[in-house]
C-alpha cells in the first residue's frame, strides 16, 4: 500500500501499538502526525524509526477540545488530512458497580470515548473539504459483550463502535469512512507483565493490527465503511 505525501493524524502514536501503526505509516511514504503528552515518549518514537523526516510531535491533551483544535490546525498546514487514527484510551477491571467511583467512571468515558469525538470533531472539517477522509478507531470485546468489573470500560467501548457507525453514516456524503478494529489482546510489554502466564503467541502483534488499521485507511477499502473488524490472533 502506497500512502506517498497523505496525511495521517495519529492520536496515542507513541504507545506500543501506536509506535507500530506510526512506522507503517511512515514506511508507505506517509506524512504523519503524532500526539503526544511528554517530551520523554516522543523523544522514544523519533529514536524508534531513526528520527524519520516524515515524522512530527504535536503535544496534545486529547480531552481539551481548543487542545485538539489546536493540533489539527497544525496537522492541516499541507492543506489536507486523509487519515485519522484514534490509539488513545485506557482499561479499567476489576470493578463492580458498586465499588466504582464517579472518578472512574469519568476516566474511561473521557479516554476511550470523549478523545475520539474531540478528535473527529475538528478532523472531519478538513476531510468534508476535501471530499475524502479514512477514520480508524480501536474498539474492544468489551465492546461488544459486557463482563464482571469491565462496566465503565465496556460502555465507553460499546458507545466508541457506535460513534463510528454514526461517523459513517454522516461520512458517505463526503467520501469519508469510518471503521473500527476490534482487537484481541494485544501483544506489548504492559500486557506481558499483567498477565505473565498468557500464551503471548496467541496474542494480537501490533505490527499485524497495524497493518489492518493501514488497510482500511487504503483505496482499496474505500467501499468498507461502518465496519466492526475483529482482530483477534490465534483462535
Amino acid at each position: 500500500m502506497n500512502f506517498k505525501d497523505k496525511v495521517v493524524v495519529i492520536t496515542g502514536g507513541t504507545g506500543a501499538l501506536g509506535s507500530a501503526v506510526t512506522s507503517a505509516f511512515l514506511q508507505a511514504g506517509a506524512k504523519v502526525f503524532v500526539t503526544y503528552r511528554s517530551e520523554q515518549e516522543f523523544d522514544a518514537l523519533k529514536a524508534s524509526v531513526n528520527a524519520h523526516a516524515a515524522l512530527t510531535g504535536i503535544k496534545t491533551n486529547v480531552l481539551d477540545e481548543a487542545s485538539v483544535k489546536a493540533m489539527v490546525q497544525q496537522a492541516a498546514r499541507f492543506g489536507r488530512i486523509e487519515m485519522l487514527v484514534n490509539l488513545v484510551g485506557g482499561y479499567l477491571g476489576g470493578v463492580p458497580v458498586t465499588e466504582m467511583s464517579v472518578e472512574q467512571w469519568d476516566k474511561m468515558i473521557d479516554l476511550n470515548l470523549k478523545s475520539a469525538f474531540l478528535c473527529c470533531k475538528h478532523v472531519l472539517p478538513v476531510m468534508m473539504q476535501q471530499n475524502v477522509g479514512r477514520i480508524i478507531n480501536v474498539g474492544s470485546i468489551g465492546g461488544l459483550q459486557g463482563g464482571e468489573g469491565t462496566s465503565a470500560y465496556g460502555a465507553s467501548k460499546a458507545g466508541l463502535i457506535n460513534f463510528t457507525q454514526s461517523l459513517a453514516a454522516e461520512g458517505k456524503h463526503y467520501t469519508i469512512t469510518a471503521n473500527a478494529v476490534i482487537p484481541g489482546t494485544i501483544d506489548t510489554p504492559a500486557n506481558r507483565q499483567a498477565m505473565p502466564q498468557a500464551n503471548f503467541d496467541e496474542w494480537v502483534k501490533p505490527e499485524a493490527l497495524a497493518q489492518v488499521i493501514l488497510f482500511l485507511s487504503s483505496e482499496e477499502a474505500q467501499a468498507i465503511t461502518g465496519a466492526t473488524i475483529p482482530v483477534l490472533g490465534k483462535l
